[in-house]
């Protein structure tokens, strides 16, 4: 009589012992890292300290020695001195090839650089590591062993919980045939059912679908958030809540600018849908005079705004997405409003990507400020008809670089 679920204690330890090597080697490399840090930072102080009188004039033997000097250190693959022209004034180190973090540090000589010092350390591979443990891997593996001897040993169960189990499992089979039994009944009384149902609802009248009413006078700008790894579904309330309500603050600053410049009233623009997991949605009929280019300009002040706000959040550990927009009119041929071709454009795009859909006459508005390129690879009508705005006319930037500077100043001196 063998003990119970030994293949799946037998998974259990092998699972074990790699997580456990896993951990082992982790923090073996982690430890290296840091002594590497520690050392690189320290050789390259040291070597700038030596070498430094010796750059200006520079004196190649003497520079020589020091690298060599240096390199005798076993963790040492390459030492380079540089003059201020970045030309190599010398060189040391016996595994040059080898693969390393590279430590540099400039030599100032009366706050004037004359020159760079630069040290490979070798960074140990996975076999190296391995073998420096070998001994604590060994270890491991005769506990786990150990376990499963012991494991044997101990849950192998006597004759009389043997012929009780039996017994148990003997029961349990008639028990089960006896469900069996009863499931094909309600299964079958299921099917009856059905059936009786499908057969009623044949003698009922078909309800009229309802017209697809598209509107055909509206343009729709749409801001999505890319999200590649889908870091939103892993985000609390808490965290995406403020992060969205800064967004559309930076939004509705934008269409304010926006608006003011372009000559129209905040009555013209309509908030489809606030920043939320899906972005946002607004919308504009496009009878009103410069409508489009109101529309593209928000587009390109909230990427610049975008832009901002993920290089400092990122720089403080922050959640942040990069972001996205498609401006779209109605597509009859796909059956579409403006608001869903917006949304369906805006899927085709990677982050910091424009682009737009509307008819040819209102490209025209556009088209002597912007830069208009057709969409790579288009898959149906929607993307063949569409453009991506590949850059602006100096006067464009200029207008969104005062717009995105006027919105992230006012923003300071709120916090402030």
């Amino acid at each position: 009589m063998n003990a119970p679920r030994q293949g799946l204690f037998a998974s259990l330890l092998i699972v074990s012992f790699a997580f456990h090597t896993f951990l082992l080697v982790l923090a073996t490399t982690h430890q290296l890292n840091e002594n590497r840090a520690s050392q690189g930072q320290l050789m390259t102080s040291q070597l700038v300290t030596d070498s430094i009188s010796e750059m200006e004039p520079a004196n190649t033997v003497s520079l020589a020695l020091l690298a060599d000097r240096y390199a005798t250190n076993p963790s040492v693959a390459s030492i380079r001195i540089l003059n201020a022209s970045k030309q190599v004034l010398a060189t040391g180190g016996q595994t040059k090839t080898r693969e390393g973090e590279v430590f540099v540090r400039d030599a100032l000589q009366n706050e004037k650089k004359v020159g760079t010092v630069e040290i490979t350390l070798i960074k140990p591979s996975i076999g190296e590591i391995l073998r420096t443990q070998w001994l604590a891997i060994i270890v491991s593996l005769l506990i786990h062993g150990l376990l499963w001897l012991a494991y044997r040993a101990i849950a192998r169960p006597s004759r009389s919980e043997f012929l009780a189990r039996i017994n148990n499992e003997s029961r349990l089979k008639h028990e089960i045939q006896s469900l069996t039994q009863a499931l094909e009944q309600e299964k079958h009384n299921a099917a009856v059912a059905i059936a009786q149902a499908q057969k009623n609802a044949q003698h009922q009248p078909k309800k009229e679908q309802k017209p697809i009413v598209l509107d055909n006078s509206s343009l729709a700008l749409n801001i999505q958030f890319y999200d590649p790894k889908q870091l939103l579904d892993t985000v609390n309330k808490t965290v995406s809540g403020p992060y969205f309500n800064l967004c559309q603050l930076f939004l509705n600053k934008t269409v304010d600018l926006c608006l003011q410049y372009y000559k129209l009233n905040s009555s013209d623009i309509t908030t489809v849908q606030k920043f939320d997991d899906h972005g946002a949605v607004i919308s504009i009929s496009a009878e009103q005079p410069n409508a489009l280019q109101c529309l593209t300009m928000i587009s390109a002040v909230f990427q610049l705004l975008s832009d901002v706000l993920y290089k400092r959040y990122r720089e403080e550990k922050r959640f942040v997405l990069q972001t996205r927009s498609a401006i779209s009119s109605s597509v009859e041929a796909m059956q579409l409003s403006s608001v869903q071709a917006a949304e369906r454009l805006v899927l085709q795009l990677a982050a910091k990507e424009n682009a737009v859909h509307v008819p040819n006459h209102l490209l025209k508005d556009i088209s002597d400020h912007f830069q208009l390129v057709s969409l790579p690879n288009p898959t149906n009508v929607l993307a063949r008809h569409a453009f991506m705005i590949n850059g602006m006319d100096s006067e464009a930037a200029e207008l969104a670089q005062s717009f995105r500077t006027e919105i992230l100043k006012s923003k300071q001196s709120k916090a402030s």
